[in-house]
């Protein structure tokens, strides 16, 4: 079943000219890695939380405003459309790995396990000994002890030990990287062209982008843009004014998403009322049945959860029960498989004509940015290359099997749904696949290296948390904007693993100086997965174990016969309005902003049709470039007055 396609079709980018990937576009999209990253490990650590963070748009809209300067004054220095999509595309490509998003976790992973292991934890005798030396290193080398405590102003820092365990980590994130990336190429035709996914977060970009004979964005002439952005921007501008003028009354509309709770009962999860400029910009561009989806379903399942909470209804043989968010989590994670499993196959034509192009006359394989038979081999290889190292890391051939299909089912789902929705929050059921593994599966048949490295993998230091990997989500959407151009820049496959490699050494070694310099225990290093480990003791060493659970198994074929069940129901009645995404992945931190989108959408389609719905559209683009702003601001006035407080401006 293809996905519900854009109400209003945008059209695919022309080329330009001067539409080359250049020498100068990556170094500036490097220079601006470097200061993103360094800049937010100080100041701006939350600005990587989604899968398009605003720590790549600000920039990006940066670039934006001083190259429509530089057009208007030297127009022959001029950044062309290109390659300002290719500085955004490399930011987009290491988005998340700054600060919280990956640095800070990896940079406390890898020397924590001898530091943080107690008598009373038991890590030394139960989690070290399974623990692959290569990928960390010893606290009590005065080297290593000294990220926590800080060194002497007149000693070195001591670079050269911390290359071997980040080199290996990369090796693992960077064989995913590779399988995504030339997985996006084997789906993306099938996506662009046969199931016409809406791609709003890259619609975005490519509007703001489009420009009349003056240089200047055709976007900023429109007077809808500028009501847009006075709304969020003067929002976050009378706080700004706040952060000096005291008395003045805070405006929370956009603050965190718990200070928004609406509490439906002792038994029910809480709503939140919360406003999200950035989701709502974007999600304007998604189908509307979509949205309508989300919310309603989610509404339900709300309501569900608390109705399994006050009856006490659990699920789960003795010992090892399942309470009502865990069987939600279950049933969303089985609709997330079915709905990858169903997209797969749907494929199956489009990936046929990949292999016959891949297998025949190299002159016939078109496609891009690599052909397809590179994209093959690269898929496998990059797999085979994961495995191996998963496998070298201790845990066993079978664990490594089962690990790699929950993977790809979880990077897949996200890739593709975003691409869909354009929700900058998206969240996969089930996450990278350990609890949904061990939940029903048991931990009785794993081995204890196995069960302490997939716990580790779940965690932050491997690509980071599922609910913000941006490369993920970047490369289809990259190809995307770059449109019919992608056939004459092929090299910029190579200019994103560029771009990957080096944020992933700037963002390490950002944190890595920063701890050297201020005293790791001053906050900058934290104890998340030791504690997670700490905690799993008792399963690794096998005082405590969980066997195969077919009732569990039972509410995971239920979920997967749900999205099934909405599939069929939305291939023969073109009317059916619930869309089998909303299932795989619940959301409840945004359901009223997702609610206000639909509405301000349905309602304008219904009272203007097309023409009123494409006029409004700069307002949304301009409630976005106006939040963007706010946030800049606000996070510039906080490193200069308020370095050691900060307020908080964007987030969870």
């Amino acid at each position: 079943m293809p996905i519900a396609t854009q109400d209003i079709p945008l059209p695919d980018p022309e080329t330009q000219q001067g539409s080359d990937i250049t020498f100068r576009a990556v170094i500036l999209g490097l220079l601006t890695m470097l200061v993103s990253t360094v800049y937010m490990d100080h100041y701006a650590g939350n600005l990587v939380k989604t899968y398009l963070p605003v720590a790549v748009l600000i920039p990006f809209l940066g670039w934006i405003v001083l190259n429509t300067g530089i057009r208007l004054t030297f127009p022959r220095l001029a950044l062309n459309r290109t390659e300002l999509l290719t500085i955004l595309g490399m930011l987009w490509v290491s988005g998340n790995l700054p600060a919280v998003g990956w640095g800070s976790y990896s940079v406390s992973l890898v020397p924590s396990p001898e530091f943080f292991a107690s008598p009373e934890n038991r890590l030394s005798e139960v989690v070290l000994p399974h623990l692959p030396k290569w990928l960390f290193l010893d606290a009590r080398d005065p080297r290593v002890y000294a990220a926590y405590t800080g060194l002497a102003p007149d000693e070195a820092m001591p670079w050269m030990i911390w290359i071997r365990p980040f080199f290996w980590w990369l090796v693992g994130c960077l064989a995913t990287v590779f399988a995504t990336m030339f997985g996006t190429i084997l789906f993306f035709k099938q996506w662009d062209e046969q199931e016409r996914l809406a791609f709003p977060m890259s619609t975005f970009p490519v509007d703001i982008l489009e420009t009349e004979d003056d240089g200047i964005p055709s976007v900023f002439k429109n007077r809808i843009f500028w009501i847009g952005f006075a709304i969020t921007a003067g929002i976050i501008l009378w706080n700004i004014a706040g952060y000096f003028a005291i008395s003045l009354p805070r405006i929370t509309l956009f603050d965190q998403y718990r200070t928004k709770q609406l509490d439906l009962g002792r038994y029910y999860p809480p709503l939140f009322l919360r406003i999200q400029p950035l989701l709502m910009g974007l999600a304007y561009l998604c189908p509307t049945d979509i949205l309508f989806s989300i919310w309603v379903y989610n509404i339900f399942n709300t309501f569900k959860i608390g109705f399994l909470n006050r009856t006490g209804f659990t699920v789960g043989i003795a010992g090892q029960p399942a309470e009502a968010g865990a069987i939600a989590g279950l049933e969303s994670n089985g609709a997330l498989f079915l709905l990858v499993g169903w997209s797969v196959w749907v494929s199956r034509r489009h990936l046929r004509d990949t292999v016959r192009l891949a297998i025949g006359p190299r002159a016939q394989d078109n496609g891009a940015p690599v052909t397809y038979r590179t994209a093959w081999i690269g898929w496998v290889m990059s797999v085979l290359i994961l495995g191996s190292w998963m496998h070298s890391t201790g845990i066993s051939p079978s664990a490594v099997v089962l690990q790699l299909i929950v993977l790809f089912t979880c990077y897949f789902g996200v890739s593709k749904y975003a691409a869909a929705t354009g929700f900058t929050f998206i969240t996969p059921a089930g996450g990278k696949g350990y609890g949904i593994m061990t939940s029903i599966g048991g931990t009785v048949r794993l081995s204890p290296s196995s069960q302490t490295m997939l716990r580790l993998l779940q965690g932050n230091m491997y690509l980071g948390a599922p609910i913000r990997t941006a490369f993920v989500v970047a490369f289809p959407h990259i190809f995307k904007m770059l449109g019919r151009s992608l056939w004459k820049n092929r090299s910029i496959w190579i200019v994103m693993i560029l771009a990957y490699i080096f944020g992933f050494t700037a963002a390490a070694g950002s944190r890595i100086h920063q701890s050297y310099v201020d005293g790791g225990l001053n906050g900058l290093l934290n104890t998340n997965d030791m504690a997670s480990l700490a905690r799993n003791v008792p399963f690794i060493e096998g005082t405590k174990v969980h066997v195969f659970d077919h009732q569990k198994l039972g509410v995971w074929l239920f979920g997967a016969g749900e999205a099934a069940l909405l599939t069929i129901l939305r291939s023969r009645f073109s009317s059916w309005p619930i869309h089998p995404v909303a299932v795989a992945f619940p959301e409840r931190r945004n359901l009223f902003a997702i609610f206000l989108v639909w509405a301000a959408k349905a309602s304008i389609l219904r009272l203007g049709g097309v023409s009123l719905y494409r006029r409004s559209i700069p307002f949304w683009y301009g409630a976005i470039f106006g939040y963007l702003f706010g946030i800049a601001l606000s996070s510039f006035i906080d490193a200069v007055w308020f370095p050691s407080e900060g307020h908080f401006v964007h987030g969870f």
